[in-house]
């Protein structure tokens, strides 16, 4: 079975443990990217990621194609925005079909 670890991080921690599981299990990873960097310090990040998390944005990423097809077991890994996963989530599972996979999550 082949594995892929996608992730989101803002600051470098959800990074750390992506990299960790990628290499664990021997998978392959992708960092998702937004073209607009949200702010990563101060007050302004915690209203940035709120906002986009409540009004589900959709940010565009530099990611040219990201192909899932190939894979068995996708790993997601997200910081926690407003109770819920980073917003370059909802541009991910929008372009990608994952249905019929096995699916882990970590925050």
């Amino acid at each position: 079975m082949k594995n892929l670890v996608v992730y989101y991080s803002l600051e470098g921690n959800t990074k750390l443990i992506a990299e960790f599981i990628a290499k664990e299990i021997d998978a392959d990873i992708i960092e998702l990217k937004p073209k607009k960097e949200f702010p990563s310090s101060g007050f302004r990040k915690y209203v940035w990621g709120g906002k986009s998390v409540i009004f589900k944005q959709k940010p565009k990423l530099m990611n040219k194609e990201i192909n899932i097809s190939k894979y068995d077991n996708i790993f997601l890994g997200t910081p926690v925005w407003a109770g819920t996963y980073a917003a370059p989530f909802n541009t991910f599972l929008d372009i990608s079909n994952i249905n019929n996979k096995n699916i882990a999550l970590f925050a």
